[in-house]
């Protein structure tokens, strides 16, 4: 790395943790450790966002899917749009009505303990899960820039997310976000400009449109509904479901939401949320064809390789690294190298900051004795996050040569976010549903979907990647619904 290049990383990690630290003081109850006590702006919590959403799954994995295939990513977006609509007027209503530090709490005032416990747990799983991909991507693409080992950049992306995480909690993570918003949206508009300065912006269309890679919508399913994963229907709607599934039920995200002043600013954070995520996931897929056009004008024998059925091709996924690495000129290199930086801290320090205060308000909290001091739930809290944060780094390690990233990532997180969306969609749609059989219907929706996608990842059965996520949450919900059961009186208060 020249000394430019080192010079714009340091000053990128010194604003990060003096901002951090800055705006996370004086976190001195769970309320403001884990919703900023409730008085973050709205403009902020939008910024954080589009950080989180960004993660390095789309800042290094969208380009390569842009490398190898076409644009049709976009078409979850639509379905994305208006699952935001769902979620800020369906989902964050009853948060708000509740006053909830965790969303799983809203089910314990809908079911029960049961519920509740249960809901928590799988989140814990599903988002130690995907947040453990999004740091394995971050790393593979520091491991490929600047040859660093694997396992002490998956070690230096924790901790260096550990201390201001830890000391300044949600609010620290927001303000952090916004920067690193910021940073990887401006390194994604160098990309663009670079691209057209060593190959043209004419070409790189041409090129584009006479291989396929500019196509979007794909309106009729080419070898049947139940295989084409790039049918516009099928993308939508799963575009739909994993938007409420992620924005709505998982903590990592909603957690952000419940820190704004009233319940309209949050509804207008996540609407407008989804009109950014469709222009900067249409930038970070040209950037891909943007690559593809170059390495056909300039061939490189030394592009990454992989071997796909025992034939060895270019890893997509490792193309945009690669380019930066080889040949960005210093300056636009250690910004671009900013840029995977902020993707990845941007949805990790997020996770940590989700899990620890899931884990204290959901499930250690009750637990405590009545005289334990606020200060005293903070510090659970703060030792529970370096707990998840060694999680990460070890899982990470596990899954470094687990498939392509992006498809990756939604794959892994589909398997509990099927009982998580089934249970919530009861609670919210319906008056029906019973505590204990929640947890029957929620594991029998998520081994579903883990049933269908390993039979379909073995090659036994033939199904597009979207199906065994819709099929799940569809199970969970179908199930739950059945009985009448009313809720018994729960003795303890949601806090």
């Amino acid at each position: 790395m020249s000394p430019i290049d080192l010079l714009i990383v340091l000053v990128y990690f010194a604003a990060v943790l003096f901002v951090g630290i800055r705006f996370g003081k004086r976190s001195e109850s769970m309320e403001s450790y884990v919703a900023g006590g409730r008085q973050v702006p709205w403009l902020a919590v939008l910024g954080s966002l589009i950080a989180t959403e960004i993660s390095a799954a789309t800042f290094l994995g969208t380009p390569g899917v842009g490398y190898a295939e076409n644009l049709g990513y976009l078409q979850m977006g639509i379905g994305s749009i208006l699952a935001r609509f769902a979620i800020a007027f369906l989902f964050l209503g009853a948060f708000y009505k509740l006053r909830c530090l965790s969303i799983y709490q809203y089910l314990r005032d809908r079911f029960g303990s049961s519920s509740h416990y249960t809901a928590a747990g799988f989140f814990l799983l599903s988002r130690v899960m995907a947040s453990s991909v999004r740091l394995m991507i971050a790393s593979t693409g520091l491991h490929v820039i600047l040859g660093l080992p694997f396992f002490w950049t998956m070690l230096g992306f924790a901790a260096l997310c550990l201390v201001y995480a830890g000391i300044g909690g949600i609010k620290a993570v927001i303000w952090t976000d916004c920067i690193q918003a910021i940073v990887f949206l401006t390194a994604g508009l160098a990309m663009v400009w670079s691209l057209q300065d060593l190959v043209g912006w004419s070409s790189i269309l041409d090129t584009g449109a006479q291989t396929g890679r500019l196509e979007i919508f794909q309106w009729s399913p080419e070898g049947g509904i139940l295989t084409d994963s790039n049918w516009f229907v099928l993308a939508a709607l799963f575009g739909f479901v994993n938007s409420l599934a992620t924005l709505g039920t998982d903590h990592d995200f909603t957690q952000r939401m419940l820190t704004c002043r009233k319940l309209e600013q949050a509804r207008r954070s996540i609407v407008l949320s989804g009109f950014v995520a469709i222009p900067v996931s249409a930038l970070f897929l040209l950037i891909g064809v943007g690559l593809f056009a170059y390495y056909q004008q300039n061939p490189d024998a030394g592009l990454p390789m992989e071997l796909v059925n025992e034939l060895n091709q270019v890893d997509s996924d490792k193309v945009f690294p690669h380019f930066i690495s080889t040949v960005l000129p210093n300056g636009l290199q250690g910004l671009l190298l900013c840029g995977v930086l902020a993707a990845a801290m941007s949805s990790l320090d997020s996770a940590m900051a989700a899990l620890s205060s899931s884990i204290v308000v959901d499930l250690y909290q009750p637990l405590l004795p009545k005289k334990t001091t606020p200060n005293q739930q903070v510090w659970a809290a703060r030792i529970f996050m370096g707990v998840v944060a060694i999680a990460l780094v070890v899982i990470a390690w596990s899954l470094q040569h687990g498939g392509q990233f992006i498809w990756l990532a939604l794959k892994v997180a589909g398997v509990t976010y099927s009982g998580l969306l089934g249970v919530f969609l009861v609670g919210l749609l319906s008056r029906r549903g019973s505590d204990r059989w929640n947890i029957g219907a929620m594991l029998i929706g998520s081994a579903t979907t883990a049933t269908l996608l390993l039979l379909s990842e073995k090659g036994y059965l033939s199904l597009a990647w979207q199906y065994p996520m819709l099929i799940g949450v569809a199970t969970t919900f179908l199930l739950g619904i059945i009985p009448t059961e009313k809720k018994e009186a729960e003795p303890q208060a949601i806090s």
